[in-house]
């Protein structure tokens, strides 16, 4: 009889028993989906925060380029107007009388002066990057050269034969060009 009482107590517990399983198997299944839908935010969350920290850093890499940039070349302009006061210490310098200089100590005193001063602009001018072009025996080159004649010479064609006025660049940026003269061929008459 007990017997019976204990087959009759299963019987009543198994539909439970099986209700509870399906239960615990319906909120297993909804945690894995819940489990699922979570890694996928996170990993739509990992790839966006990548992705900014990538632009950040594109940001600050154009932003320290774009300072550098505007570093080198903020005295452009200041430097166009200095390489002509430069240039005007070149032609003194190349145009003093030779023989009065040897002559007379004043005047060599004074060319000397001349002398000191346009190598020292030109240490300050190098110092800042700001570079003299006087391209005399060289190729031309219409990057750094503008020729305003050409002249017949022995010297290989294309070859810059005079150079009227230097030119100057800034971190290889064209401030002037140098203005010159480039060779062409003699004309031979017969």
């Amino acid at each position: 009889m007990q017997e019976n009482q204990q087959n009759q107590h299963n019987q009543e517990n198994k539909p439970e028993s099986q209700n509870e399983n399906i239960e615990i198997s319906n909120i297993e299944s909804e945690l894995k989906n819940k489990i699922i839908e979570l890694e996928q935010k996170i990993s739509e969350q990992n790839d966006k925060f990548l992705r900014t920290l990538a632009e950040l850093d594109n940001v600050r890499r154009r932003a320290r380029e774009e300072n550098d940039k505007t570093a080198k070349f903020a005295i452009a302009n200041f430097a166009g107007d200095l390489v002509t006061v430069a240039e005007n210490f070149f032609m003194a310098s190349e145009n003093a009388p030779k023989d009065e200089i040897a002559k007379n100590p004043a005047i060599k005193n004074y060319a000397l002066a001349i002398e000191m001063t346009e190598k020292e602009l030109l240490k300050v001018l190098e110092k800042n990057q700001v570079k003299r072009i006087y391209p005399l025996n060289q190729d031309f080159d219409h990057n750094f050269h503008e020729a305003i004649a050409n002249i017949e010479s022995e010297a290989k064609e294309g070859s810059v034969v005079q150079v009227i006025q230097a030119g100057y660049s800034i971190a290889d940026r064209l401030i002037r060009p140098a203005l010159v003269g480039v060779a062409k061929a003699k004309n031979i008459e017969n």
